[in-house]
């Protein structure tokens, strides 16, 4: 049975950014910001967001685990300050070489990746690809290009709810945009600073032939953790129950958390992440 993870009331007049960036660049194409410096002892930590957002997202979570680690976010290729991906590779393959190449960039040698949504595309393969690069696999709310065919309706269902900003428009929950008007009014300014996403990539992104057969996640053999919000609109979790199961992953349920507990929730997420990487207490 997946943990349950009960959500503590959030700090939410502390979310202001108090923490400076220290770092910013580009590598073959794609932008990054970075907190720290990498260390051989400490596995660096690697925040990949999802379709709604960029690097800009996660200053919470910066602010949480730069004090302790190397902290690292990039913008995904085609968002944020990244430049779109070439249109003879596939995508999937695109966002996993962009996180390796970040890595190699802030001379990471040992990383554990936080994938939000579609991040979780770009953290499964980069895994795959890299596994003596990946201390430990966090991945939130998200199908991760697994071929789950639960997953896959789940997603074809909320597809009918979306407008024309793709699974942003379903980021937040409509009991947090009323409550919290001008941090949801961010989270809509952070999306809007990425380029009008390319039609072609969902169908892409969900070709069967492009999804990680379940048999190939035994190949994973760091830990891996799946982060549920128990009213995820887009990815239930029901819709992604026991899907790492050949990956011996971990399942956590957060209860009134929606599709983005990073942004809605982040002292309970945090709380969540330091406890499955082993950080102590800020």
């Amino acid at each position: 049975m997946p943990d349950r993870i009960r959500l503590r009331a959030p700090a939410y007049g502390s979310w202001r950014n108090t923490l400076a960036v220290r770092t910013a660049g580009k590598v073959s194409g794609v932008a990054w910001i970075a907190s720290g410096e990498a260390r051989p002892s400490v596995p660096s930590l690697m925040l990949i967001h999802g379709a709604g957002g960029n690097s800009s997202g996660w200053w919470q979570q910066f602010e949480r685990f730069a004090p302790a680690r190397h902290v690292i976010a990039l913008d995904l290729p085609g968002f944020g300050l990244s430049d779109p991906p070439p249109a003879d590779v596939g995508i999937a393959d695109t966002l996993a070489r962009g996180v390796i190449n970040v890595l190699a960039e802030q001379q990471v040698q040992r990383a554990d990746l936080v994938c939000q949504s579609l991040g979780g595309w770009a953290g499964v393969r980069a895994a795959m690809a890299r596994p003596d690069l990946i201390s430990s696999l966090v991945l939130c709310c998200t199908l991760a290009g697994i071929d789950h065919p639960p997953g896959v309706e789940a997603f074809r269902s909320a597809a009918k709810q979306m407008d024309t900003r793709g699974p942003a428009a379903l980021g937040l929950q409509p009991a947090f945009e009323a409550a919290y008007p001008a941090k949801a009014r961010l989270y809509r300014q952070i999306g809007a600073a990425n380029p009008p996403p390319d039609p072609a990539w969902g169908a892409q992104l969900f070709a069967r032939d492009a999804l990680v057969r379940p048999d190939q996640l035994a190949d994973l053999t760091m830990p891996v953790t799946l982060i549920m919000g128990e009213n995820d609109p887009i990815w239930p979790p029901a819709s992604l129950a026991g899907m790492l199961a050949p990956a011996r992953a971990r399942e956590i349920i957060l209860p009134a958390a929606g599709h983005s507990p990073y942004f809605e929730h982040p002292d309970a997420f945090n709380a969540v992440l330091a406890e499955v990487l082993g950080i102590g207490a800020s």
